[in-house]
C-alpha cells in the first residue's frame, strides 16, 4: 500500500494504491482517501492481470497528462497501471527470480513524472528502474492499436553487492547500502555511463563498513602479535556466499605493518618537515634520551642517524623540541631555551638565567612556559627573539605543565606539584590561581597533563599518574573550572599523553605499559587498547598533508622504535578472511599452528560475479587445514565415499600424538526386502569417525570407525577419551595405540544430539527434540552416568555448560536462558537420582542465539584494575550477526545493578511513547513477566549519563538484604557506583 499524488491535487485528498491478494490472484486497486473525514471510497480502478509472483509495489506520481499509478514487480516483469486503466508491461532478464529486500528513490521530478528506483535483491543484485511518463496527451478515442503509452519503463543492471537490508540516498549519486545480516555495508557512487574497469559494474565503492553475517559458530582465541602483547580475539564462522565466512573480531587497535628499529633508551621524539620533503616519504626526527639528543632520517623503510650540524645541542637531554615555521625551530634543554634557524640549526637567540634548571615545558603556538623548581616562566617566541612575559611562584616544586586556551582565546596553565600531588589552574593574563586542588590530595604524582578539545562543544582535561591511573575532567568554559572528575586505570606505570589525528579527528594517545587511544564519540570518551607493549612516547607525523587523513605514528619503546599506521579507532574491529569457501565447522588447538575447518568446495562459481554456488558444490564438503595466522590453505581432505558428508570435527591429543577426528553422516540406499516403498529403496543413515594426523603438511587416515544406522552429530575430547554424539546415544572411545576400542554406549533417549559440551567431569548433550542431558564421568567404570535430564518446552539452537549443574542456551524464539538442576529443600541436589533441569534466568533478544562460548574479547593483561569482580564471562552470537557478552557478577553488585535497571525501565520511553517495561513485555516471547536473573547492559549505559544528584536519589532507596553481614556500610558513594558503570562499559 502506498499514497499517490499528482500536481495540483488538494492536500485533503489522497489517492491510495493497494496491492491485494485474492483467491483469483494479485491485483492493483486505486481508491480515493479523504484525510479529514478519514473515509475511503470504492476503488476508482482495478488492474488484475498481474504476474502471479509479484512481490513489490512502488508508487508512480502523475503529471498533467498521466494520472498517478503504481508499478508491480514480479518474476522478470514490471507491470504499470494507473487510475485511468492504462497498463504497461515490460519484461527484463535482470529481474528473473529477484526477491527485493530494499529500495530507494534516486530521482523524482513531479512535473514531468520521471522517477527512478534502485532495487536491492536478496542475492545482492542492484537494479535500476526508470519510469518516464508520457507528456503528450493520448489520442481520443484511444484505439487498441495506438502506439501511445502512458509511460516508458527501462530496467538497467547496476551490479552485484552485498544483500541490502536498507538503501538510502545520501547525496547526488551516493547510496548507502546497509546489510543488517551481511558481512559488509557499503557507501557506493553510481556511475553515469562507463563501467568500473575492475568489477565491470556501474558503481564504485567509496567506503566499506565491515560487520558480521549470520553467526554459525564462535571461538575465543588468544594470540601474540608482532608487538608481543597478548590480545583476545573471536573467530566468527558466519553464513556468507562471497567466500568470507570467517571473521576475526577483536577490540584492540593494531599498528599496521610496523617497521621496527632496534634503538634503546629513547624517551622523547619529535618530527620536523621542510618544503623539500613535501610530497615525499622523507622525514627528519629529533630523539632524546636522559642524557643526550640525536637526529635521525626516515626515508621509506630506511631509518638512520644523521649529523645535524649547526648549534643544535646534542650533549644534553632535550625537554621540548618544536618546529615553529619553515625557517625556525625551538629547543628546550635543562639550562636554556634556544631559538634556531631551520634546517641549518643556527642559533638565533638563547634565553637562560643564573642557576636555571628547567624540568618541564609546554608550548602553545608562540607562547612557551617552563618550570624552574617552584617558579613558572612565561615566554613569547618571535621570529628573532625570546621575550619574557610573566612569572608565577607555586607552593611546591612543579612536576608537570600544560598550557592551553579556551574558545575565547584566554590562556591557562595547569600545574602538577611534587609534594602534594595537587593539580591547579592558573590564568595567564593575571598569573592568578583560579582553581586549586581540582581533585582530592594524597594521590600518586601527576606526571603528564593534557587539555584536548575533541569538538567545539566539549573539552576534556587529563591527568596521568605515576601508577597508571588517569583522571579526567570536563572543562567548563563559562566558569573556567574543571568539573565531573572521573578516574580510569589504564596501566601500572606512569602515563603520558600525545595528541594525534585519525580520520580527520583529534585523539589522544596514552603511553604506558598498556597503551590506549582516547577518542570522543557522540560526546562520550572511548578508551581503546593498543596492541603495543610498553610505549614510552609517540610522535605523530603527517604523510599526505591532508588534515582529514590519519597520522602515521613513531612509537618509542624501551628497546626499539616502531613506525606504522594505526587501524581505524573503533570499539570493535572486524577482519574478514577471504577464504573462497563457506565454513560450516571449525576446530582450534592452542598448541597447534593450524586451524581445521569443514567447508564447501572452494571457488566453484560459474563466473567471478556469480552470487551463489551450485547445490552440488555446497553439498560437497571438504576438510581444510589452514595456517593459524595467515589462513592460507595448507592441505585438504575429501572422503573417498561420495555419499559421506563431513558434519563435525575436533582435535584430540592422546599418547603423545595430535589427531584430528572428523565425524560424518552418510545417506545410503539400502533395499528393503520386507516392504517395498516407492522404488524399493529405503534411506538409511550411517556415520563414520575418521581419525586423521597431519604429517609433513599432509593429512593421513589413521583409523576409521563406522556407526551403523547412526550419524555422528558432534565430537569432543575428554582427556585421553574421545566422545561422539550420535542420533540418540553418547559413545566413549579409548585409543589402543593403532585403533579405537569398542565404545561405551550411553543411551540418551533423545534424537539428533547436535549439542555436545564437556566441563570438568560432566558432559552435556542436547538434541533437536528439546531434550537436555547431563552425565558425570565415573572413573571406576570409565563411563558416563546420567545425573540430570529434562524435556523442555524450548527448542535450543545453541547450548553450553556453565558448570556441572547449570546449562546456558538460546532457543529458536530469541530467548537466552539458564537451566539449573532442581535442588532439594536442604539446598543440596540428590546425585543418586536423576534430577530435573529448570529455567532460573532468562532474557529475550528477539534474535536466536546461535553460539555461546566461555571467554571475553578483553584480555586480562589489558584490563588493569577494575572496581567490580567478574566471576565468569561468556560471548554469544545471533542469527542476525549480533555479538554480545555476558558477565557473571557477585550477588551484591548484581542486586545494585538490578535496582538501577528497574529505575531506568520505569523512566525510559520506548518507541511510540511506550514505557520500556511494556516494551520488554511486548517483545519478550518467553514468559509474561520481565526477564529474570539478567541485567540489560545496554540499558545500564543510560545510567552513565545520569546526573550525580539523580543517581544519588536512586541509590538512596537501595538496601542490601539483611543477611549480607559482610557489607559494613550499605550506603553507596555515587562516585564508586559511577566507576562500576564505567568499568563495565570498558569491559563490554
Amino acid at each position: 500500500m502506498d499514497f499517490l499524488s499528482r500536481p495540483g491535487s488538494a492536500a485533503s485528498d489522497s489517492m491510495l494504491a493497494v496491492l491485494q491478494t485474492t483467491r483469483l490472484g494479485h491485483s492493483l486497486a486505486f481508491c480515493n482517501l479523504n484525510i479529514k473525514t478519514k473515509e475511503k471510497e470504492k476503488p476508482v480502478s482495478t488492474y488484475s492481470k498481474l504476474d502471479p509472483e509479484v512481490s513489490l509495489m512502488l508508487a508512480i506520481p502523475g503529471n498533467d497528462v498521466v494520472p498517478p499509478g503504481a508499478i508491480a514487480i514480479g518474476n522478470s516483469t514490471i507491470q504499470y497501471s494507473n487510475t485511468s486503466k492504462q497498463p504497461v508491461s515490460v519484461a527484463s532478464p535482470f529481474l528473473t527470480k529477484i526477491v527485493v529486500t530494499a529500495h530507494c528513490v534516486l530521482f523524482k521530478d513531479p512535473v514531468t513524472g520521471v522517477i527512478s528506483y534502485l532495487l536491492g535483491g536478496a542475492d545482492g543484485r542492484l537494479v535500476l528502474v526508470v519510469v518516464r511518463l508520457n507528456t503528450k496527451p493520448s489520442p481520443a478515442p484511444l484505439t487498441s492499436d495506438a502506439k501511445w503509452k502512458a509511460c516508458r519503463i527501462n530496467v538497467e543492471f547496476i551490479g552485484v553487492a552485498t544483500a541490502a537490508q536498507t538503501l538510502t540516498v545520501v547525496g547526488h549519486g551516493l547510496v548507502y547500502l546497509g546489510a543488517a545480516t551481511g558481512p559488509v555495508s557499503l557507501l557506493i557512487k553510481l556511475r553515469e555511463a562507463s563501467r568500473n574497469p575492475e568489477t565491470k559494474f556501474y558503481y564504485d565503492i567509496l567506503q566499506t563498513f565491515t560487520g558480521l553475517g549470520s553467526i554459525l559458530e564462535l571461538h575465543v582465541v588468544r594470540n601474540v602479535e608482532k608487538q608481543s602483547l597478548e590480545q583476545a580475539s573471536l573467530l566468527a564462522v558466519t553464513a556468507d556466499t562471497f567466500g568470507k565466512g570467517l571473521t576475526i573480531v577483536r577490540n584492540s587497535i593494531n599498528l599496521q605493518d610496523p617497521v621496527d628499529v632496534p634503538v634503546s633508551g629513547m624517551q622523547k621524539a619529535w618530527v620536523t618537515s621542510s618544503p623539500e620533503s613535501a610530497g615525499t616519504t622523507s622525514r627528519t626526527f629529533v630523539l632524546s634520551d636522559f642524557t643526550s639528543t640525536c637526529c635521525c632520517t626516515l626515508d621509506k623503510d630506511d631509518f638512520c642517524e644523521t649529523d645535524p650540524g649547526g648549534d643544535l645541542i646534542l650533549t644534553s637531554r632535550t625537554i621540548l623540541f618544536h618546529q615553529l615555521s619553515d625557517s625556525l625551530c625551538l629547543q628546550v634543554i635543562s639550562s636554556a631555551v634556544r631559538l634556531l634557524k631551520w634546517p641549518q640549526f643556527e642559533l638565533v637567540q638563547e634565553w637562560r638565567m643564573e642557576n636555571l634548571a628547567i624540568t618541564v615545558a609546554s608550548l602553545l603556538k608562540h607562547v612557551l612556559v617552563v618550570a624552574n623548581g617552584r617558579t613558572i616562566h612565561m615566554l613569547h617566541i618571535t621570529s628573532n627573539a625570546i621575550l619574557p612575559l610573566r612569572t608565577h611562584t607555586c607552593t611546591n616544586e612543579i612536576c608537570a605543565l600544560e598550557l592551553f586556551a579556551d574558545h575565547a582565546g584566554d590562556q591557562f596553565i595547569a600545574t602538577g606539584e611534587w609534594i602534594t600531588s595537587n593539580v591547579s589552574i592558573i590564568q595567564c593574563s593575571t598569573m592568578a590561581l583560579i582553581q586549586e586542588n581540582i581533585q582530592p590530595t594524597g594521590d600518586v604524582l601527576p606526571r603528564s597533563l593534557m587539555f584536548c578539545r575533541f569538538s567545539e562543544e566539549i573539552s576534556y582535561f587529563f591527568v596521568g599518574r605515576g601508577d597508571g591511573n588517569v583522571d579526567y575532567f570536563i572543562f567548563d568554559e563559562t566558569n573556567k573550572e574543571m568539573t565531573e572528575h572521573k578516574r580510569i586505570p589504564l596501566g601500572t606505570r606512569l602515563v603520558t599523553f600525545i595528541k594525534f589525528r585519525a580520520q580527520g579527528q583529534v585523539n589522544v594517545f596514552a603511553c604506558s605499559d598498556r597503551p590506549s587511544v582516547i577518542s570522543c564519540r557522540n560526546g562520550k570518551l572511548l578508551f581503546s587498547n593498543v596492541n603495543i607493549r610498553d610505549a614510552v612516547d609517540v610522535c605523530p607525523f603527517e604523510v599526505t598533508g591532508d588534515l582529514s587523513s590519519s597520522d602515521d605514528l613513531m612509537v618509542v619503546r624501551e628497546s626499539s622504535i616502531s613506525m606504522g599506521h594505526l587501524e581505524d579507532i573503533q570499539k570493535i574491529h572486524f577482519i574478514p578472511q577471504h577464504l573462497g569457501f563457506q565454513v560450516f565447522r571449525l576446530s582450534l588447538d592452542a598448541e597447534s599452528p593450524t586451524v581445521a575447518a569443514i567447508g564447501d568446495k572452494k571457488d566453484c562459481r560459474s563466473n567471478k560475479f556469480a552470487i551463489h554456488k551450485s547445490p552440488e558444490c555446497v553439498d560437497e564438503r571438504l576438510l581444510y587445514i589452514l595456517d593459524r595466522h595467515s589462513f592460507e590453505i595448507i592441505t585438504t581432505f575429501q572422503s573417498a565415499d561420495a555419499m559421506d558428508c563431513l558434519s563435525c570435527l575436533c582435535h584430540w591429543r592422546v599418547a603423545g600424538r595430535s589427531f584430528l577426528v572428523v565425524g560424518t553422516e552418510t545417506e545410503r540406499q539400502i533395499p528393503d526386502r520386507t516392504e517395498k516403498k516407492g522404488d524399493g529403496l529405503e534411506k538409511k543413515w550411517n556415520g563414520h569417525l575418521i581419525v586423521l594426523e597431519l604429517i609433513n603438511d599432509k593429512l593421513q587416515i589413521i583409523y576409521t570407525y563406522t556407526t551403523t544406522e547412526e550419524s555422528v552429530r558432534n565430537v569432543a575430547s575428554y582427556g585421553d577419551l574421545l566422545l561422539a554424539a550420535t542420533d540418540n546415544a553418547l559413545l566413549t572411545f579409548e585409543w589402543l595405540g593403532h585403533q579405537l576400542d569398542e565404545p561405551n554406549r550411553l543411551e540418551t533417549g533423545g534424537s539428533l544430539n547436535c549439542h555436545l559440551d564437556v566441563v570438568d567431569d560432566t558432559v552435556m548433550l542436547g538434541d533437536v527434540q528439546k531434550s537436555v542431558v547431563l552425565a558425570k564421568f565415573n572413573s571406576t567404570t570409565r563411563a558416563f552416568e546420567v545425573t540430570a535430564t529434562d524435556y523442555t518446552n524450548y527448542s535450543f539452537v545453541s547450548l553450553m555448560q556453565r558448570n556441572n549443574q547449570t546449562v546456558m542456551g538460546g532457543d529458536d524464539r530469541g530467548n537466552l536462558m539458564v537451566l539449573a538442576t532442581k535442588k532439594s529443600e536442604n539446598g543440596e541436589g540428590d546425585l543418586g537420582n536423576q534430577q530435573a533441569l529448570e529455567p532460573t534466568s532468562w532474557i529475550s533478544f528477539g534474535d536466536p542465539v546461535t553460539s555461546i562460548k566461555r571467554g571475553s574479547l578483553v584480555s586480562p593483561e589489558s584490563i588493569g584494575d577494575v572496581s567490580v569482580r567478574i566471576v565468569d564471562s561468556f560471548v554469544f552470537g545471533t542469527s542476525k550477526g549480533q555479538l554480545g557478552i555476558i558477565f557473571e557478577l557477585e550477588d551484591d553488585v548484581f542486586k545494585l545493578l538490578k535496582h538501577i535497571e528497574a529505575h531506568l525501565i520505569n523512566q525510559t520511553q520506548s518507541l511510540g511513547a511506550m514505557d520500556l517495561a511494556s516494551s520488554l513485555r511486548f517483545n519478550g516471547r518467553l514468559m509474561e513477566q520481565s526477564h529474570a536473573g539478567f541485567v540489560d547492559g545496554d540499558l545500564l549505559k543510560l545510567a552513565r549519563d545520569m546526573r550525580s544528584s539523580e543517581l544519588e536519589a536512586v541509590l538512596g532507596s537501595f538496601k542490601l538484604a539483611p543477611e549480607n553481614a559482610n557489607v559494613k556500610n550499605p550506603s553507596l558513594d555515587v562516585g564508586f557506583v559511577q566507576k562500576i558503570l564505567d568499568d563495565l562499559s570498558r569491559l563490554h
